[in-house]
């Protein structure tokens, strides 16, 4: 059965257990056994204190007839002392166990969370990610267990849960021994039968719970929008609170249907599970009771065999079995996440050394390309050179394919057709990591790392030893040494006002962080500088600075340049434009407009927003007045 079908299915009932189970000595073999053992002696000690206190009861006639000093007074003291003894054992024993299983659950929890980011990191694209038969198995697999319930939760559960359970089992076991080996076998069966019956339900119902993590994962989004800060402005001016509540409500009550509609249809066995367990244990009370009135057995016997049917019957419904059923849910998923990233589809073959590559051209020859669960070809039949050592500019409206051109020579997606070598050499036998590492890339949607603003330029070149020195001079090329200096903590502020004594930056100081970030890959060694938007977020006065160091900072390097604005455009060797997933113009600035088609076209639009603009005001080619306005956009785009 494929991760899909298995995911449109849903998990059956109990399979998490299962799996969990399975994976235990992985985890640790030495203290899996260790909570075994101290699980079955803790279930072993209650029995063993009943039987102690029956004789204790059957000796306490004698000892008030004869005295202490007699046989049955010394036979009462001693049962005592071991009664005592036998109580104190299981009281230290049971919270030695707990213990043991609980640290034995946090460190599986820990594991399976690792096994889980691994799961996710092991495809060197992004495929998997944007998979819609993985959306809910991936979804399932990071939560680890729904709301607070846990794998390591339900391993403690477990474990906590087995020893009444084991209890159960010997004193019927006592029963047949000492009294009547039909009725052993009538509490045992009737004790599982209930036992089944009850632990169904908690597995039914965190299996359905389970199976409507798409529906869940829609209630989550609409409540990060009224609960995180990103959309907060924007909740408050359209006035939203009102709409994302209602809607919060409905889809939460969509996902929740199918739960609510199990617990009504488990009602049924429910009432079964209480009859039959009230039934049984009024039999076993009867028969025993019977037998003490008729003489058939004793006083001491009597004693035992009433606590031993007891606890035959006890109907442990806890939290515990809660914690396994629940916390044990998001295995399976864990699993088939594994299963499927380890497909074909998702690995990246290549091994070949890539180190100061490239030195002639990088080629895309006849690529085709379309996103995952797309139906639409960004690329079909791309043909395009991009010579070692120079700067190109790729413009074209939105759809074009311009940023996904980045990505496919990141690797972060693969060809669905054609191909793309490197010096002569096939991207795709390149090892993934090592070509990586020879790109610097400044992509459109960069991430806003809320760690400290060493850690934030430090990511360019991770693998590198960027000291202070380093990270301050990628800093200065990219105009944010200013930004740093001004923090509180100067390098080791944190970039985030979610912390104490964080610091939060403008759109345009995080842009000059995330140059920062790509000019550092340069300094370690990066030979293709990929800048995607470098000024969306700049006012005029960076944006200009940017712009006069621009030849400065790609000089000698393969530059790739995606941008709408065409006063850094016209700065590349060379500029192409895409239409329709191909290459429809290549050339310079200037002859791309003496060309007269798009991108003079695109250019003239732009110049024309500002022809007619004051004395002392940008011209074209030139950043706008208002540092907040998104100079020269293409038109349409």
């Amino acid at each position: 059965m494929t991760s899909s079908e298995d995911t449109q299915r849903g998990p059956r009932p109990g399979a998490g257990l299962l799996a969990l189970l399975r994976l235990l000595p992985s985890v640790s073999r030495p203290r899996t056994a260790l909570v075994g053992g101290t699980t079955l002696v803790a279930g072993l000690l209650p029995v063993a204190f009943t039987i102690a206190a029956g004789i204790m009861v059957g000796a306490v006639p004698g000892a008030v007839a004869g005295g202490l000093d007699s046989p049955e007074g010394r036979r009462l003291l001693t049962a005592l002392i071991v009664a005592a003894v036998l109580f104190v054992a299981e009281q230290v024993t049971g919270q030695v166990q707990s213990y043991l299983a609980d640290a034995l659950g946090r460190r599986t929890s820990g594991i399976l969370r690792e096994r889980a980011m691994a799961a996710a990191l092991r495809p060197v694209g992004l495929a998997h990610l944007e998979d819609r038969d993985l959306a809910d198995t991936i979804s399932l697999a990071r939560d680890l267990g729904p709301g607070q319930f846990t794998p390591g939760g339900a391993v403690a559960g477990l474990a906590v849960g087995a020893v009444p359970r084991i209890q159960m089992a010997v004193s019927a076991l006592v029963v047949g021994v000492l009294f009547s080996w039909p009725l052993a076998l009538v509490l045992l069966v009737g004790g599982a039968v209930s036992q089944v019956l009850l632990l169904r339900v908690f597995f039914v119902h965190a299996a359905v719970l389970a199976d409507t993590t798409a529906v869940l994962r829609r209630s989550v989004y609409v409540r990060d929008l009224a609960l995180t800060p990103g959309a907060a402005k924007e909740v408050r001016v359209f006035g939203l609170a009102g709409w994302l509540g209602a809607r919060f409500t409905r889809v939460w009550n969509d996902a929740m249907a199918s739960v609510w509609q199990q617990r009504r249809d488990l009602r049924g066995p429910l009432a079964t599970v209480c009859i039959l367990h009230g039934g049984v244990l009024g039999v076993g009370l009867l028969v025993v009771a019977r037998a003490g009135v008729q003489g058939a057995i004793g006083v001491e016997s009597l004693a035992v065999l009433l606590g031993a049917v007891i606890a035959a019957m006890g109907l442990q419904g806890s939290d515990n079995d809660i914690r396994a059923a629940y916390g044990a849910a998001s295995v399976p998923a864990l699993l088939r996440l594994e299963q499927a990233v380890a497909e074909p589809r998702f690995a990246a073959a290549g091994h070949l050394p890539a180190l100061g590559m490239p030195t002639e051209a990088i080629r895309l020859e006849g690529v085709g390309f379309r996103y995952p669960g797309s139906e639409r070809d960004v690329y079909a039949g791309l043909d395009l050179t991009i010579p070692a050592g120079q700067s190109l500019a790729i413009v074209g409206v939105n759809g074009a394919g311009k940023t996904t051109l980045v990505k496919l020579l990141a690797r972060l997606y693969e060809p669905s057709a054609g191909r793309i070598t490197v010096d002569g050499v096939p991207l795709a036998e390149l090892d993934p990591q090592a070509w990586r590492r020879q790109l610097a890339v400044l992509f459109q949607d960069f991430v806003r790392y809320g760690l400290t603003a060493a850690d934030n330029v430090a990511f360019g070149a991770v693998d590198a030893d960027s000291g202070p020195a380093a990270l301050a001079r990628a800093a200065e090329r990219a105009g944010a040494g200013e930004v740093v200096e001004q923090l509180a903590e100067g390098w080791d502020t944190i970039l985030t006002r979610a912390v104490t004594g964080g610091a939060d930056l403008s759109g345009g100081q995080w842009q000059r962080v995330a140059l920062a970030r790509a000019l550092l890959a340069v300094d370690a060694g990066a030979r293709v500088l990929v800048l995607d938007e470098p000024t969306a977020n700049l006012d005029v006065r960076a944006e200009a600075e940017l712009y006069d160091r621009f030849l400065d900072l790609t000089r000698g390097l393969t530059t790739i340049l995606v941008s709408h604005r065409f006063s850094t455009v016209r700065r590349a060797d060379r500029i192409v434009v895409l239409d329709a997933g191909r290459v429809v113009e290549d050339g310079s600035h200037d002859e791309l407009l003496e060309l007269g088609g798009r991108y003079a076209a695109m250019f003239n639009a732009q110049a024309s927003r500002f022809a007619d603009a004051p004395v002392g005001a940008p011209g074209p080619g030139h950043p706008a007045v208002d540092g907040d306005q998104r100079e020269g956009e293409i038109t349409g785009a």
